[in-house]
């Protein structure tokens, strides 16, 4: 379903044909190398930033997918590749953290192997808890699940997924325990909660997810940002009740570590300009994300972050690839 709905919203968006190339694009080739599958919304922002970026480079940019390993297959492509500027990596939290966390054979430090051109986006990650479980928001969840330790399972996209490792974190930090119970992907998960095979998912958000919400079917009891969420008005923080708990799914643009200043500030300035305008912003909005034009020192703070927490978590609870 989500991925249905992520190439409906590109096809209308226009983002899967490629706009009128200047007579200048033929001379060069620039490719974003994207670790999933087409229709996703690592993929969709790609190919929203196809177009605007082909007119300010004067270059062909070609978005290619290569989807596997959690990711590590479309980072070691981009490794395999020239460091001259012309192929760059879309990573997030996932090939950029704990891919080389959990899997040995990726092979690669995210850290020392790549070079930050530039945060695209973020998005908040929600906490929905079936209707039995008797809760209405953070506080009264922790003290439910305090009361029946064991006795709720949680559902995630996978073993390793942001939801997973979340989770765990999450359960760590508030002296929860609850079971986890692994999907593949995660459009089962909504489902797993709404027949109450699980009790609760830690997930980014959807417009299913937000339908069933406002139905009362699922509810909606926090949100992981610094902040409360301007498009879920009325619901509290985790950190609120959780001190120092924020969680977001980050992605940036990256390169091969060696790549020429200039061709990274070259890319950084068209992106910045790119993510700017109004329509951008909008239609990454209808992601489900919202544009973030931080700079490389923002992008290597994020992966180290993650580098740290996760491996902690990862260690501890035992987690292992599947």
């Amino acid at each position: 379903m989500q991925r249905r709905r992520f190439l409906e919203f590109a096809a209308s968006a226009g983002v899967l044909s490629s706009p009128a190339l200047p007579a200048a694009a033929a001379d060069r080739t620039v490719r974003i190398v994207v670790p999933y599958a087409a229709g996703g919304p690592t993929d969709a922002m790609a190919r929203l930033l196809q177009g605007p970026l082909q007119r300010a480079l004067g270059a062909t940019v070609l978005v290619e997918n290569v989807p596997g390993a959690g990711g590590a297959l479309g980072a070691q492509q981009v490794l395999r590749a020239p460091a001259d500027g012309n192929t760059f990596f879309l990573g997030n939290n996932g090939p950029s953290a704990v891919t080389p966390l959990l899997q040995k054979a990726a092979a690669f430090d995210p850290l020392k192997d790549f070079q930050p051109v530039a945060m695209i986006a973020k998005a908040t990650m929600q906490i929905a808890v079936s209707a039995q479980v008797p809760a209405a928001d953070m506080r009264s969840f922790i003290r439910h699940v305090r009361a029946h330790p064991g006795e709720l399972n949680y559902a995630s996209a996978g073993i390793g997924s942001l939801g997973h490792l979340g989770s765990e974190l999450l359960s760590k930090q508030a002296g929860l325990v609850m079971t986890h119970v692994p999907y593949k992907g995660q459009a089962p998960t909504l489902n797993a909660l709404l027949g109450n095979e699980v009790q609760v998912l830690l997930t980014t958000p959807t417009d299913a997810m937000r339908a069933h919400i406002a139905s009362g079917r699922i509810k909606l009891i926090a949100v992981t940002s610094e902040q409360p969420s301007p498009l879920d008005p009325g619901v509290g923080t985790v950190q609120a009740e959780v001190p120092g708990f924020v969680l977001y799914s980050w992605f940036a643009l990256m390169a091969k570590s060696g790549t020429p200043r200039a061709a990274l500030d070259g890319m950084r300035r068209v992106l910045a300009d790119a993510l700017a305008t109004d329509e951008i912003q909008k239609r990454f909005e209808g992601l489900g994300v919202a544009v973030d034009r931080g700079g490389p020192d923002e992008v290597t703070a994020y992966i180290r972050q993650d580098l740290a927490r996760w491996s902690t978590i990862i260690r501890e609870r035992d987690i292992r690839a599947e």
